[in-house]
């Protein structure tokens, strides 16, 4: 109890059926990156009527014609399905979507500082022009932050906007809704969320973000605004935590007889612990662990504490890279002067992202240790190219070579490091291995079948497995596939 008050969540509304939601009153989406373009098409497909803002012209007008700006599997044929529909409207005028919009989601990117503190700067930006807006619009209007931000961020937000407007205080109501989005299954994920949370510090305010949602599944959740930001910030936290004692573990298992693979599927058959993000590999990566995880230490940290169990997740992920590198040097020895392909530069399958790849301190250690290197990723290529760090660039100078295919990044290699589980390295000939000079495969994943590579003569280290054991181990179990999904299954990711 606080306060008198029972501290539990208040479920406001049941599961809503599948089905379409019923025609209403549109909303808004303000920034269609990965979590608002999906969320806008997922409002779309559930029948809602959607105005999405994009401030960059070019964006927007590749979105007008049905064409992301980044790689997202059956997001191209949902957009564009939006938009003939006539469903989804995209904009780069504020002024038309805040005269359509009743309810406005802020989808913007909350980076991080030097310190590891969230930069909210794009949402205040933001939340003044929408402000200025509303100087034209006789209207209530609500906006919900979808961003990751620290709890309190929905106040400033608010002050902003009323400021902007020429309002009194507590006239324009902000609420708080979380995304769990994953890259690689983002529209699934957002038409069929596992639970809606909706902060708020007024029920009027939290029924209305709720209503948005008729038709999706999920139980609604009602917190206050502080609550629901610090829920987002927990839940990745925790996932993030799995990733790492895995990992943590998996080093052990290589050193105790043991095959971490088959540890934790037999440790996630616990109802209360459960399989997902028990998958040991490079460390996670992508825009939310890392960022949230430094975020919410920073606000720790300006509270007075210390989150140990945070700052230990996080020092277990940036050794994980290093830990890779030195399974490949025990199996292949100094590698000074040698050639090794990494192979899979964006931070999980089935996305082009490559922010806060593992494939970057990967391949930072492999130079350092004095390797030459050669880089492919079927879809990364060229986003991992404009997004390389300058000292790696200089360390690298000509030991760095990009590489358009397989076969390519194989030849005049010695060894390759399996960094991402792409089904183009997964489902490849075996021959293609037989170009490696020294027949060395380190998988970070556990992905590629063992069994093959070994009959082709193929020397194959396993990430977490002592390499005393028998080779033929058990393969990983794989996830089911996603209910109405014709993507083949592969092993959980371990990120976002």
């Amino acid at each position: 109890m606080r306060g008198g008050r029972s501290v539990r969540p208040r479920r406001i509304l049941p599961p809503d059926p599948p089905g379409q939601g019923r025609e209403e009153e549109a909303l808004g989406i303000v920034g269609l990156g990965h979590v608002g373009l999906a969320t806008a098409v997922a409002f779309a497909q559930r029948g809602r009527r959607v105005w999405g803002f994009e401030a960059d012209p070019e964006r927007a007008k590749a979105l007008k014609e049905g064409r992301p700006w980044f790689v997202e599997e059956g997001l191209p044929e949902a957009l564009r399905g939006a938009l003939r529909s006539g469903r989804l409207n995209v904009t780069t005028d504020r002024g038309e979507l805040l005269a359509h919009a009743r309810v406005t989601f802020l989808c913007l990117p909350t980076p991080s500082r030097p310190d590891g503190s969230v930069d909210t700067t794009l949402l205040e930006e933001e939340a003044s022009r929408l402000g200025t807006g509303l100087r034209e619009v006789s209207f209530p209007r609500t906006f919900v932050v979808k961003s990751t931000a620290p709890p309190g961020t929905a106040a400033r937000l608010a002050a902003r906007l009323e400021s902007a407007a020429g309002r009194a205080p507590g006239t324009v109501p902000v609420a708080v809704n979380p995304e769990f989005l994953a890259e690689g299954s983002l529209l699934a994920d957002a038409l069929a969320p596992s639970r809606i949370v909706v902060g708020a510090d007024d029920p009027a305010v939290a029924r209305m973000v709720v209503s948005a949602y008729r038709g999706f599944p999920g139980e609604r959740v009602l917190v206050t605004c502080e609550e629901a930001s610090l829920v987002k910030y927990a839940s990745n936290a925790l996932l993030a935590l799995k990733v790492s004692f895995a990992n943590e573990l998996a080093s052990l298992a290589e050193r105790s007889g043991a095959d971490i693979y088959r540890v934790m599927q037999a440790v996630g058959l616990d109802p209360r612990i459960g399989p997902h993000f028990l998958r040991a590999g490079p460390g996670f990566g992508g825009s939310c662990f890392t960022k949230d995880l430094q975020g919410l230490q920073a606000f720790a940290r300006d509270r007075g504490q210390r989150l140990l169990l945070v700052a230990g997740t996080l020092e277990v992920n940036a050794r994980q890279a290093r830990h890779v590198v030195d399974l490949l040097e025990e199996s292949l020895g100094l590698l000074a002067g040698r050639t090794v392909a990494l192979l899979g530069l964006a931070f999980k399958a089935g996305t082009d992202d490559v922010r806060d790849s593992r494939a970057y301190p990967i391949l930072g250690e492999l130079l350092k240790r004095g390797a030459r290197v050669r880089l492919q990723d079927p879809v990364a290529n060229e986003n991992f190219r404009r997004e390389l760090p300058t000292i790696l660039a200089q360390r690298g100078g000509n030991s760095v070579t990009f590489c358009q295919d397989l076969a390519e990044a194989l030849s005049s290699a010695e060894a390759a490091v399996l960094q991402v589980d792409w089904p183009e390295y997964r489902d490849a000939p075996s021959a293609l291995w037989t170009r490696l000079g020294a027949r060395l495969v380190v998988d970070a994943r556990r992905s590629v079948d063992e069994g093959r590579l070994r009959a082709a003569g193929i020397h194959y280290r396993a990430l977490g497995r002592d390499p005393a054991l028998e080779s033929g181990s058990p393969a990983p179990a794989r996830s089911p596939r996603r209910k109405g999904s014709n993507r083949t299954p592969r092993p959980s990711p371990p990120e976002p």
